[in-house]
């Protein structure tokens, strides 16, 4: 049976290769990476999105020239994407995912949604005891490229460490592998935290926002009382659609880690319905991205108080 299995994951990691490596070919043909192109296969620059640790991969791979580095990028989104969903959702076809909007969106600007989802595989080897804690540094500073999906899980991640033995030297570890490297890109691009922060203080998204805030806020007392009594399997699914719904920003790209978490059919059809409620119109629908995290934050409430129900007549 061992044997069995191990068989079956190394076709699916074989498969996925295969997958992700025809999709980032395909795209060489495609006339999107715009993202890609202009905020992140280059070194910071003023109005960056991203923090300096993020150039230490895209630079190098801007040197490699269009469209080589895109394809790249693609390779690691699909990567990424398709692992986590294996991983998560051992008993589920795991490829449903690159059939959502969020996947697709992602893979067409050319965004790098494959740092947050990184940042949470690394949390999921070292909690399944695979890879040491030191790696978390790794993780946070990938989860905060994208604080809007990644906030969350990193505040989950200090929460589960503090339960650990000798705990306040496993955090002194992280946080030293964490800043090393901020201070590595630091060296390199002393004008980055700069860039960064004056971004985060004059940005303003319009049309292409999906955000419910504040009325997200609305949601975090539920969740408080609901959290302790989500299962371990479906905890981390809540806390990705939870930080979706309280951030003031995310658009329906910044999705693809929540749906690689859920990777059903209901999720993954539900993920076009901001589509064609704004009759492929971008400024009509992309503001109705929120329809997808409050569905699985809905479903996740749903099935604690249907085990609820289902506890009190025994």
């Amino acid at each position: 049976m061992k044997l069995s299995i191990e068989k079956h994951d190394r076709f699916n990691k074989l498969l996925l290769f295969i997958i992700a490596f025809a999709v980032a070919i395909g795209i060489r043909f495609w006339p999107g990476g715009y993202d890609a192109l202009h905020f992140y296969l280059r070194s910071p620059f003023p109005g960056t999105t991203a923090p300096g640790w993020v150039y230490l991969l895209t630079y190098p791979l801007s040197r490699l020239g269009w469209p080589l580095s895109w394809q790249i990028l693609t390779f690691l989104n699909v990567w990424s994407v398709g692992i986590l969903a294996q991983m998560y959702q051992s008993n589920r076809p795991w490829w449903n995912v690159f059939l959502s909007l969020p996947f697709l969106w992602t893979i067409w600007l050319g965004q790098i949604e494959f740092f947050p989802i990184f940042g949470l595989i690394i949390f999921l080897l070292v909690y399944r005891k695979r890879l040491p804690f030191s790696f978390l540094g790794i993780s946070w500073l990938a989860l905060l490229t994208k604080p809007q999906v990644g906030l969350g899980i990193l505040i989950y991640q200090v929460y589960w460490l503090l339960h650990q033995d000798r705990p306040l030297y496993i955090l002194a570890e992280v946080l030293f592998g964490a800043i090393s490297i901020s201070i590595f890109s630091i060296i390199l691009w002393p004008q980055w935290p700069k860039y960064w922060v004056d971004t985060l203080v004059e940005f303003r998204a319009t049309w292409w926002n999906a955000s419910i805030w504040p009325y997200g806020l609305l949601t975090l007392p539920f969740s408080l009382y609901i959290f302790p009594r989500v299962g371990p399997t479906a905890r981390l699914r809540f806390i990705a659609a939870q930080t979706l719904l309280v951030s003031p920003y995310f658009a329906l790209y910044h999705c693809t880690m929540l749906i690689a978490l859920s990777n059903d059919w209901p999720t993954i059809l539900l993920s076009w319905l901001p589509l064609l409620i704004g009759y492929g119109v971008p400024h009509q629908w992309m503001k109705w991205g929120w329809i997808l995290p409050l569905w699985v934050w809905a479903r996740e409430l749903i099935n604690v108080y249907m085990a609820w129900k289902l506890d009190t007549k025994k």
